[in-house]
């Protein structure tokens, strides 16, 4: 199907929607422009690709937020270039950038854990009150490549308890959708370290390249592992909704607290993981708008290098420490 006339100025508007000035200033409107961005980005994805809307939504999504995303990366490389060098202020001249990040990726992850519970499962057709109908986007639709993603980590997760004999390896770490490999997990704690570290440093390595590449492309990396969490919650939040006697606003809200209240566990090492990954897509993206300005044989592109280079080194020591504590939360559980 072809995008008509109202659809493409809608996503043009909606990249317009925050100036990076003041997504800079306010970032915490990122997390409502998020929130936006995941409601449309559903809609258009299922009413005109529905066999593809699960991937279709996180590429409206990335579309609609990238150029504030551009932009800000523009102002860094910038700032950047005129005060290099000093180690201590990496994070503090970032701060903004990854404050963005987290706001979008919360936003997101909220929106997926709402729309979970509110949305049909097959039959698109849901009324309210006498002879109100409307067609919704369908569950099974919009979170399908998600269900079969957390399927297979499941599958993944029997696999390595049997192979570790540990019985009880908690899968708090893996629902964010980073874990690969077939390999078992060894049952002693650095064992454990090593691979979930191994698993978190390829992720930390698609941020930088795919944000080098494409200048912003680890937004769809960071819009997916959001979607996936997203989809966890949801799911809880779900089962909690389907025991209520009620189906009204209040029992909704309760139902979404409490998905958000086991999605507590994931904050101990998801929180640091979460962020390393801002920052190797900050480090990419700076170098791909340092080349974008054709300054890769001057000072200034060696200096972005330099600083890129420690923004990796910070991430790897975050990642690290994310597999520690991942690590012992596994083990103890």
């Amino acid at each position: 199907m072809v995008l008509n006339t109202p659809t493409l100025a809608l996503v043009m508007v909606l990249e317009t929607l925050l100036p990076s000035r003041i997504a800079r200033e306010k970032p915490h409107y990122m997390m409502i422009v998020a929130f936006l961005f995941a409601i449309v980005g559903m809609w258009l994805a299922y009413f005109i690709f529905p066999n593809s809307a699960s991937i279709l939504t996180l590429a409206f999504i990335v579309i609609a937020a990238e150029p504030v995303i551009r932009r800000t990366l523009m102002q860094e490389e910038d700032e950047e270039a005129q005060t290099p060098g000093n180690p201590t202020t990496f994070l503090e001249r970032h701060f903004d950038l990854i404050a963005i990040y987290s706001w979008f990726f919360l936003g997101l992850v909220l929106a997926y854990m709402t729309w979970y519970i509110i949305l049909p499962g097959t039959e698109p057709q849901r009324c309210i009150g006498d002879g109100i109908c409307a067609e919704f986007p369908t569950r099974d639709s919009v979170f399908a490549e998600q269900e079969l993603q957390l399927g297979a980590i499941g599958q993944l997760r029997e696999t390595q308890e049997q192979e570790a004999g540990t019985g009880n390896a908690a899968g708090a770490g893996l629902a964010t959708g980073t874990r690969g490999g077939s390999t078992g997990i060894p049952p002693d704690y650095w064992g454990v370290v090593q691979f979930l570290f191994a698993n978190n440093v390829t992720v930390l390595l698609l941020a930088v390249l795919f944000s080098f590449l494409f200048g912003e492309g680890a937004l769809f990396l960071i819009g997916w592992n959001a979607s996936i969490i997203g989809t966890v919650m949801g799911k809880i939040s779900a089962q909690a909704l389907a025991m209520s006697p009620v189906h009204d606003i209040a029992s909704i809200i309760f139902s979404l607290g409490y998905g958000i209240y086991h999605g507590i566990g994931f904050i101990p090492h998801g929180i640091p993981e979460i962020v390393a990954y801002y920052i190797g897509a900050i480090a990419g993206g700076i170098i791909s708008a340092s080349m974008s300005k054709q300054v890769y044989r001057t000072h200034e592109f060696r200096t972005i290098a330099k600083d890129a280079a420690a923004l990796i080194g910070i991430a790897v020591i975050l990642l690290w420490g994310a597999a520690m504590i991942e690590s012992y939360l596994w083990l103890s559980a």
